[in-house]
């Protein structure tokens, strides 16, 4: 008889927790925010990283904005440069740490010191020197896309020749951002491979990443302002 009763108990218990109604699911974002962005990592990973690393690159871009702005005046941000980097933190930037973490933990799972040392030198000597100017490649892109748009033209900015020196400026000054970022990172990255959990390393690495971003939008666009005085 106690037994039966146990096996009843928990088969209730199944249909009560299979049975959550939607309403219940809506509302668990205002009860336990944590643990529903927890439910939607385990249920949706790559789509919560890339919505989530799209908001912090943009909101990255905003600081660097609002920092650099004197008069703090809403007319004075450039919402689609802001835009741009939330395009690429959602479908550059996720897929590729997600992918990247991923296969990392996959062939070096131990947690000892050697372990982490190889994977901080495999991200931060390998990985972060190629991806940065992929970054700033794709950057430069949308911008004179945008730009070409913007003057009802599908062409590159005014022309091919003002790209070319445009990205050749920029990835002329990576070794400088590669060197700044390492500051950053090799701390950040040395506690996210010895603490964090695989399924938070993204959204880890975001967080580390606004006050990144925050740095990258203010270099790739140093000097812009006083140009355009010119």
């Amino acid at each position: 008889g106690i037994r039966r009763n146990l096996t009843f108990c928990k088969l209730l218990k199944r249909r009560r927790s299979n049975n959550t109604s939607p309403t219940d699911a809506q509302l668990s974002f205002l009860r336990n925010p944590v643990r529903w962005y927890e439910h939607k990592l385990d249920t949706y990973p790559l789509v919560t990283k890339c919505v989530t690393s799209g908001i912090i690159s943009g909101s990255g871009d905003l600081l660097c904005q609002y920092l650099t702005n004197s008069h703090n005046d809403a007319r004075n941000y450039d919402w689609t440069r802001s835009l741009r980097f939330a395009i690429l933190g959602s479908v550059l930037v996720a897929p590729s740490v997600h992918v990247w973490y991923g296969f990392l933990m996959t062939r070096i799972p131990e947690q000892s010191i050697k372990a982490i040392a190889t994977r901080l030198f495999c991200d931060q000597g390998l990985f972060a020197p190629l991806f940065l100017p992929t970054f700033v490649s794709c950057l430069t892109v949308l911008e004179h896309v945008s730009d070409g748009i913007n003057k009802n033209s599908l062409q590159l900015a005014d022309d091919s020749t003002d790209f070319s020196s445009h990205l050749k400026t920029r990835l002329h000054e990576i070794p400088e951002s590669v060197v700044v970022g390492w500051k950053i990172w090799v701390p950040s990255m040395t506690v996210m491979f010895a603490f964090v959990p695989n399924k938070y390393q993204v959204l880890y690495s975001n967080c580390v990443g606004f006050i990144w971003n925050a740095y990258l939008s203010w270099k790739t666009h140093e000097g812009e302002g006083a140009s355009r005085k010119r």
